[in-house]
């Protein structure tokens, strides 16, 4: 997933990937100061795409921004309709989106509160690896590294500044042989793995963190609502890594992998055939692509 398609959404207009003629001075680039998302595309009919939870990805790109002083030239609704765009210009229908909203050269220092941000959307074929990457089964560690804190960083704000523990982390869990790392909150809870959300299952309830250190996952949200039509129980609330590692079942929640089992958390080895995760996991594939009844808008056609 590492070389974009050709062609990008870039302030208003579709170019090639690349054609921005960003510099070295870029600010973001000095200061990390890039807010993104990531969405995911899929085939709809004979010839269309759609794409999963587009509205609720958008709003968040736009308090992303506002939380950390960036002023957006687009609407939500803009910037969704630049996404669809992208993926028509492209011919991509199973598709990875990156838009990215980020200061441009001349900024030297901090930025004025309500600098314009300059915005693109990048899209990446992932129709070659998405089956591999949605049959992993990650095996996690709890890490060293405490994820950021709110009285320190604004925590709800999807930025590029925010990832730079969550590289530290995952470097270090690959160091001794894992997939991922937990990490917990600066007052000892769970707050996320390094790029995605993690919850619980034990009996028919599941334990879902809800940590202020945490992103607010727009796929383990829409994990808690299929749990509820399914009939399971949601508890959301501190959770200790100790209560993680007593569930049956421990998930992973991200826009990229999906909903996928964890196979362990370091010496806790959970059941990845649990039967709970098993139907949620059948669920949320049927959400993504538009065929859960009851969910099918979130499925955002052009």
């Amino acid at each position: 997933m590492n070389e974009p398609a050709k062609l990008m959404w870039w302030q208003g207009s579709v170019v090639p990937a690349g054609d921005t003629a960003l510099t070295l001075a870029n600010h973001s680039l000095h200061y990390g100061l890039c807010v993104f998302e990531g969405l995911s595309a899929f085939p709809s009919g004979r010839e269309g795409h759609h794409v999963f939870r587009l509205e609720e990805h958008m709003t968040r790109f736009a308090e992303s921004c506002r939380l950390v002083g960036l002023s957006l030239a687009q609407s939500p609704a803009q910037l969704a309709a630049a996404c669809h765009e992208t993926l028509t210009a492209n011919g991509l229908r199973r598709a990875y989106l990156r838009p990215v909203a980020f200061l441009g050269d001349g900024v030297l220092g901090l930025a004025a509160p309500g600098s314009e941000a300059q915005v693109a959307v990048l899209a990446f074929d992932v129709s070659s690896f998405d089956a591999v990457i949605r049959a992993q089964q990650p095996r996690l560690t709890l890490s060293p590294v405490a994820r950021l804190s709110p009285h320190a960083f604004p925590t709800k704000a999807k930025v590029s500044a925010g990832y730079l523990g969550s590289r530290i982390a995952w470097m270090d869990a690959q160091r001794r042989g894992y997939d991922d790392a937990l990490l917990l909150d600066d007052t000892g809870f769970v707050a996320e793995c390094t790029v995605q959300n993690v919850f619980g299952v034990r009996g028919r309830t599941l334990l879902v963190p809800d940590s202020p250190a945490a992103l607010d996952g727009i796929t383990v949200a829409s994990v808690i609502e299929i749990a509820g039509g399914l009939g399971y129980e949601v508890d959301r609330g501190p959770l200790t890594a100790a209560a993680l590692s007593a569930c049956d079942a421990v998930c992973v929640a991200s826009t990229a992998g999906g909903v996928r089992p964890v196979r362990c958390l370091d010496d806790t080895v959970f059941d990845t055939g649990n039967a709970v995760v098993a139907e949620i996991v059948r669920a949320y594939g049927r959400a993504e692509l538009g065929l859960l009844p009851g969910r099918e808008r979130w499925a955002a056609r052009p």
